[in-house]
Order: structure tokens, then C-alpha cells, then sequence
């Protein structure tokens, strides 16, 4: 295990045991899969994701820092939690992750590089925007290892309506999804191959 992961999982299982609404149940550490440190407002604040294994997907929790609490690195508290937020398989290759990109955004990762024909990546980029947290981007791409005539690539930006399908422009609705209201089963059109 690479040193930044065994401190992010040190610090996973610090913040796993926060103080959380009776209703939020939090996963137990020998379910996590993957866990950052980011700032989503860009406020030097230390924020966290942390993705678990659910009951059939990943479920992505989200964890703002609280500086009310008087400690070096700051408590945090649960922002939020996203059921199923991608699909999670059970070997290498199929289990999802997640990555802080170079503007500081929040990336999801999910595939299917290992198992059957049809492979896939697919790398979701989530910000916050007010209150809401929110898809902006999205990065999809798929082959079949028989038939290499199926399958392609897409790289789209929610903000902007614009992106690229196969290498080739393309105009999409300039609107963010919410966090919330996001299917990881439901591709849009411009990455659907």
C-alpha cells in the first residue's frame, strides 16, 4: 500500500467513528474503498469522501470539515451520502476509487477492466455549488474485446453544455446534475455507444 493511502485510511477510520445522526448509519472500516482529503470550497478546509461498499453498489460519503471543534486538523461532520453512487464489482479491475484532480475537484472512478467482453472506465467529477453537491463532468469510455468495431469515448462538461463523443464536438444542456438526483445506470445519449 502506497504511504498516501495508508494515511488516508488512517484518517478514514479517525473520522468514521464522528458523531453522526442516529439515522446515518456509516460503514465500517473493512468496507471502505477509497478516501480523500480535498477542499471543496477551496477554503483550506479538510474535507473528506469516502467510498464504501454498499448493499449492491458503492455508496460516496461525504464529510465537511467543522471548525467549531478545536483540534489540529479539524472534526468533520457528515454532509452527505450517496446510495449507490457507482457500480462496484468484487475483483480488481472492478472496483471503483477516488482522486482529487488538479483543480481540486472530487473524481469518482468506476470499470470494468476485467470480467466479460463489454469493458468500461468511467471517472465522474463532483464540486459543490451553494449548498447542493453536484456532477459537472463526466468521462466515459467502452470497447467489446471481440468485436472491436463497439464501443467509444465521451468526455462531457455539465457547466459549459459542451464535450466531445468519439474524438468529435458535441453540445450538450449546460446543467450540473445533483449529487443526489444522479443514476449511475443511466448514461446520457452522448455516451451511450
Amino acid at each position: 500500500m502506497r504511504p498516501a493511502n495508508i494515511l488516508g485510511f488512517a484518517m478514514l477510520s479517525a473520522f468514521l467513528n464522528t458523531q453522526v445522526d442516529a439515522q446515518t448509519a456509516l460503514p465500517s472500516i473493512d468496507r471502505a474503498l477509497s478516501a480523500v482529503t480535498l477542499s471543496f470550497e477551496n477554503d483550506g478546509g479538510m474535507d473528506r469522501a469516502v467510498l464504501a461498499l454498499g448493499d449492491n453498489d458503492a455508496d460516496l460519503y461525504i464529510f465537511r470539515h467543522d471548525d467549531s471543534q478545536d483540534t489540529i486538523a479539524g472534526a468533520v461532520k457528515l454532509a452527505m451520502v450517496k446510495k449507490s453512487a457507482v457500480w462496484s464489482g468484487a475483483s480488481w479491475g472492478t472496483l471503483p476509487s477516488l482522486e482529487v484532480n488538479a483543480k481540486g475537484s472530487l473524481v469518482v472512478k468506476s470499470a470494468n477492466i476485467a470480467i466479460g467482453r463489454s469493458r468500461w472506465e468511467e471517472a465522474m467529477t463532483v464540486v459543490k455549488r451553494g449548498d447542493d453537491y453536484v456532477v459537472i463532468g463526466l468521462t466515459y469510455s467502452s470497447h467489446d474485446t471481440i468485436d472491436l468495431k463497439i464501443g467509444g469515448n465521451c468526455d462531457l462538461n455539465f457547466a459549459t453544455g459542451k464535450g466531445t463523443r468519439n474524438g468529435k464536438p458535441v453540445n450538450i444542456e449546460a446543467k450540473p446534475i445533483k449529487l443526489a438526483d444522479w443514476n449511475a445506470d443511466d448514461l446520457p445519449m452522448a455516451c451511450q455507444f
